[in-house]
């Protein structure tokens, strides 16, 4: 085989089993300084969260997919049917909500419970909170 051939086909391969990589926003997500959401990898979904003393970790959560398909069909079924087709289908994912509820763990036992919410082309964002009950806004580009 043609080693370019084989070169675009490795990185189309590489690129089909990557899901979805967040950075953490700092500057918006004190007190965490760094982390990261990947998502859309089944098993092996992941949340990281740094903090200046500990590293949290979850592992395996699901991300639910919601669409408000009555709410849309009421807005689009008789003024744009071609655009309401689309939704229904599944082929315009702008209208879709996703959401993460998961409990990130550090290795000393330490917890956040952490909920995301985005859609379209919103970057996740939410809150965790801490197990004094603290609440952390968290954002991710």
């Amino acid at each position: 085989m043609n080693p370019l051939y084989l070169g675009i086909l490795t990185m189309l391969l590489l690129a089909g089993c990557a899901g979805p990589v967040h950075l953490l926003n700092k500057k918006d997500s004190v007190p965490f300084i760094a982390g990261e959401l990947i998502h859309d990898r089944g098993e092996d979904n992941r949340l990281v969260l740094e903090a200046l003393n500990r590293r949290y970790e979850a592992h395996g959560f699901t991300v639910e997919r919601q669409t408000n398909l009555a709410e849309l069909r009421k807005r689009y079924y008789g003024v744009n049917p071609k655009h309401w087709e689309r939704i229904f289908s599944g082929l315009d994912t702008d209208h879709v909500t996703y959401s993460v509820e998961t409990i990130a763990k550090s290795a000393d036992g330490h917890e956040v419970s952490c909920r995301l919410v985005w859609g379209g082309s919103a970057k996740p964002a939410g809150i965790c909170t801490d197990q004094a009950g603290a609440v952390f806004p968290v954002h991710f580009e």
